[in-house]
């Protein structure tokens, strides 16, 4: 599966930047979850991506390199912004490792450029619309879940639609994500029932003084006071 994390507010990267790292390299000594055991055997090393405000505008920077050892992973450190979205992809399907289907994906859609990241696997493709405006670059089912989100969000009211959305899904592993645009993070987090795995899809939010900050897993890289996210919440990060 992913591992990501979301931030608003005044914040350094360099910390998040770390936080992705260690977290993708399964070795994160401040969160324990169901496939620790696993080490190096589990490590999210199929392509990472991030989305920042730059400018008024998202900036999207993608790579289908392991964020593990990438220098330009490294460079996202001196990036100054006050919104952003991080994700390391892992999948067992190594044939899809590909810059096109690194996380997030962004689309133009009603006037405003979305993007999006995804933690968790979708199987029955065929519950999920898209647009014919619509046209997928990659393959991968995140895409096509964030398609079927565009396709049916009332942005209006951008949370609760995406709620609302994503609670008719069915046969999934996990529909954690974030929909960012250049204003807001919409942090949405939905396990499947009676998952073995709780605490890996388990994510957890820090707020303090003018920063909040989505992940997850806990991170000691964040040094706030981590809470979990209720399964089936979603909200926008810091309003």
């Amino acid at each position: 599966m992913c591992r990501m994390i979301a931030a608003v507010g005044r914040f350094e990267m360099e910390p998040l930047v770390d936080a992705v790292r260690v977290m993708a390299s399964n070795a994160n000594p401040a969160y324990d979850h169901e496939l620790r055991a696993e080490g190096g055997a589990l490590i999210h090393d199929c392509g990472w991506g991030v989305a920042f405000r730059e400018g008024g505008r998202l900036v999207r920077r993608r790579s289908a390199a392991s964020c593990l050892n990438d220098p330009e992973f490294d460079s996202l450190s001196r990036v100054e912004t006050d919104l952003v979205i991080l994700h390391a992809r892992r999948t067992p399907d190594r044939d899809t490792i590909d810059v096109l289907n690194s996380h997030p994906f962004m689309r133009k859609w009603g006037g405003e450029e979305w993007a999006f990241c995804h933690n968790g696997a979708v199987s029955d493709l065929a519950q999920l619309r898209s647009d014919s405006s619509l046209q997928r670059a990659g393959g991968i089912d995140s895409e096509r879940l964030f398609h079927h989100v565009l396709t049916l969000l009332d942005t209006s009211r951008v949370a609760g639609s995406l709620a609302e959305i994503l609670h008719e899904i069915s046969g999934f592993t996990c529909l954690n994500c974030f929909l960012a645009t250049s204003e807001s993070v919409t942090v949405h987090a939905r396990m499947a029932p009676g998952t073995p795995r709780p605490l890996y899809y388990t994510p957890w939010i820090a707020k303090g003084g003018d920063i909040a900050v989505v992940s997850s897993e806990v991170v000691s890289q964040v040094a706030l006071e981590w809470e979990r996210v209720p399964d089936g919440a979603a909200f926008v990060l810091g309003s």
